[in-house]
């Protein structure tokens, strides 16, 4: 096997013919991974003081694997820490290493981390967010880097979604689907309402989609111009392929409700809803949602997944979750201390803060 350090954007160009072939090859693929979405990212989100650190693992010149990271500046109250993390942030990701599912997990994984230790003067942290519980790189993260580094983990939140696999109609919360579908009859009688499911994406829906999430979220992703580039990058990508869709509720010639879609490997992605305020005693959103999951309960894809939160509604459809976690990992030897005192306390914040909310309580 040969490791391969990729720092560069027009280097990493040079290897996209092997990276989508990885991608075709993965146990568990995500959307997330594919060459389409991280060039997206790189295009537009990523800061020009990052710097790519993507390690490339081959084997008799086919990749076998790739740890898709950067490095990052960060400054920690009076700190600056250089971080080895994913490239992709903040667009609702789920991140790993991609290890060709053919291969010795083990083996390989040792060989990407044999390069990050080769390279640990150029960082102080690897800092990986969004990792999920299920995927088997997470438990080889967690187990098998004690001999490297002092290893950090705590769970930041939750994925619901349905394995149609294994999905039956009794685990559906019948009687809230009831009431969601007593407030479309109410709405139909009380309004013109159409509904458009799995719809190719345009660029009215597109438009209105926008505007209603600028309206409802104060900072909503969609007012910031690079990230709108990125989206329309994205989307345009997936679109041209036939994997990326609005469903919508039109209500007197106005959408009042639009949900964006992707499908990736079998998976559908409730990616992003928006909806107007104005029809709020509806629950249009809802309306919308139980529609858009009839559908994909029915069209032979193998899982939906609803994005990250525990929003109560996604359990009316689903009983199960993934959990996402963030590691931390930090060099062995002298001169960490105040970083692993910094993690120590970050990582276990909201059970100190619930300590000491308990001890003020009784006092």
């Amino acid at each position: 096997m040969k490791t391969v350090i990729v720092r560069n954007v027009e280097e990493l160009l040079h290897w996209e013919a092997a990276w989508k072939e990885l991608m075709d090859n993965l146990e568990y693929p995500e959307i997330f991974h594919t060459w389409e979405w991280v060039v997206a990212y790189l295009s537009h989100l990523f800061s020009k003081e990052q710097q790519l650190f993507v390690v490339v693992v081959t084997d008799e010149q086919q990749c076998i694997a790739i740890a898709p990271l950067c490095i990052t500046e960060q400054k920690i109250k009076w700190l600056k820490v250089r971080s080895l993390q994913f490239i992709v942030s903040g667009t609702g990701e789920t991140n790993s290493f991609y290890i060709h599912k053919n291969v010795h997990y083990i083996k390989v994984f040792m060989e990407i981390f044999k390069a990050l230790q080769d390279h640990k003067n150029e960082w102080d942290w690897i800092d990986l967010h969004n990792v999920q519980s299920q995927h088997p790189v997470t438990a080889l993260i967690l187990q098998a880097c004690g001999s490297f580094f002092d290893v950090y983990s705590t769970t930041k939140s939750m994925t619901p979604y349905v394995n149609l696999e294994r999905f039956h109609d009794d685990k559906l919360a019948r009687s809230r689907i009831k009431a969601i579908e007593r407030k479309e009859r109410k709405l139909k009688k009380e309004h013109d309402m159409k509904l458009e499911i799995h719809t190719p994406i345009d660029q009215r829906t597109w438009s209105r989609f926008t505007d209603m999430h600028k309206l409802r979220w104060t900072h909503s992703l969609f007012g910031d111009e690079n990230t709108m580039s990125f989206y329309r990058d994205v989307i345009s990508k997936f679109h041209e392929t036939d994997n990326a869709h609005f469903s919508y509720v039109e209500i007197n010639g106005s959408i009042a409700s639009a949900m964006l879609t992707f499908c990736h490997s079998g998976k559908v992605y409730l990616y992003i809803t928006s909806f107007s305020q104005q029809y709020k005693e509806y629950g249009v959103g809802l309306i919308l949602l139980n529609r858009v999951m009839e559908h994909y309960l029915q069209s032979g894809a193998l899982e939906i997944d609803l994005m990250s939160g525990a929003q109560e509604y996604k359990f009316f459809w689903s009983d199960t979750v993934r959990l996402n976690n963030h590691i931390r990992l930090i060099n062995h030897g002298k001169g960490r201390k105040w970083i692993k005192a910094y993690t120590l306390l970050q990582m276990n914040k909201n059970h100190i803060k619930s300590l000491l909310s308990k001890t003020s309580g009784t006092g």
